[in-house]
């Protein structure tokens, strides 16, 4: 990894708060904003799947990355998600985030053209060398449809310009390999909040999370219990915040965390086409699980 930054720790792949009428709420977009960093996160993913990053024109984009890096202390890291299936225009989306003063790109694996293992290197490569902060290798099968073996990925991380992965197969194996044959070339981080804590025990460094859009702070909780060895805690955490987490994943991401902060007056509950509001039986289970989950955080201390 050389002297690039390091890209560990919590992020939040933070929702883009719609309007009811579809434009960018940046009042709401502010108070998101703000939660991470009283909560202390170590960064944000802006534009990622969970900000509706396909539904975004570039200028929305660019201005999302801007408002974030101005409003956000430097002590939490902006993330921009400027990765498609068009190299041409991945580099010059990167270009405009760095500008816009970024600290690091979130770059998905291609979706839908499927690239071989040498045409990803080349995709990377190129937008590594249209900038000068580090990439995110973004590992997500069952949304691209193609999925890396260890070895993929390890070819890949040997590209100096990546630096970390945002590792969503959901496969422990397949982590647990690829965190070995990488050596230390890249840090891992989990891309399903469900295997966070599994993740860490075999050799993850972070997680890039949905759920810290409405509890970041428990998620800022485990990853410290963790660190100083305190292994029941991180676990009690991990086993409040499950039930949640499946909830969340119940409709298509980012329906149900919109809906939950919506809740909590935080936002609209408003997503853009082909995205919808979850159904009725959907925000029941949400409603009941959120509740649930805020109790057993605030009993073990880790809201505060």
């Amino acid at each position: 990894m050389g002297s690039a930054p390091q890209i560990t720790g919590v992020y939040t792949a933070i929702v883009t708060p719609f309007t009811k009428d579809g434009q960018i709420d940046w009042g709401a977009y502010d108070k998101l904003l703000q939660l991470q960093a009283q909560a202390e996160v170590d960064g944000v993913v802006v534009t990622g799947t969970t900000g509706e990053s396909p539904t975004l024109s570039v200028d929305e984009k660019v201005s999302l990355y801007r408002r974030a890096r101005a409003f956000l202390p430097s002590s939490v890291k902006v993330m921009a998600g400027t990765g498609g299936n068009d190299t041409k225009q991945s580099v010059e989306l990167s270009r405009l985030a760095q500008d816009a003063g970024v600290d690091s790109l979130l770059i998905v694996t291609p979706p839908y053209n499927k690239p071989t293992r040498e045409g990803l290197y080349a995709h990377y490569e190129a937008i590594g060398k249209s900038v000068r902060i580090p990439l995110c290798l973004y590992h997500v099968p069952s949304r691209t449809g193609q999925k890396l073996s260890p070895e993929d990925l390890a070819f890949l991380c040997s590209l100096p310009q990546v630096t970390a992965v945002k590792e969503a197969s959901a496969d422990l194996c397949l982590f647990s390999k690829a965190v070995s044959l990488t050596r230390g070339q890249a840090d891992y981080l989990s891309g399903d909040d469900f295997t966070f804590l599994p993740t860490l025990a075999v050799g993850g460094q972070g997680v890039i999370s949905v759920v810290t859009n409405i509890f970041p702070r428990a998620f800022v909780q485990l990853t410290r219990a963790w660190r100083r060895g305190d292994t029941a805690a991180a676990l009690a955490i991990h086993q409040a915040m499950f039930p949640l987490i499946e909830c969340l994943f119940l409709e298509s991401n980012p329906g149900p965390a919109k809906y939950i902060l919506a809740s909590q007056s935080l936002i609209q509950d408003s997503l853009r086409l082909p995205l919808v509001s979850v159904q009725p039986g959907t925000a029941k289970r949400l409603n009941e699980c959120h509740e649930t989950t805020k109790q057993k955080l605030q009993a073990l201390g880790a809201l505060a």
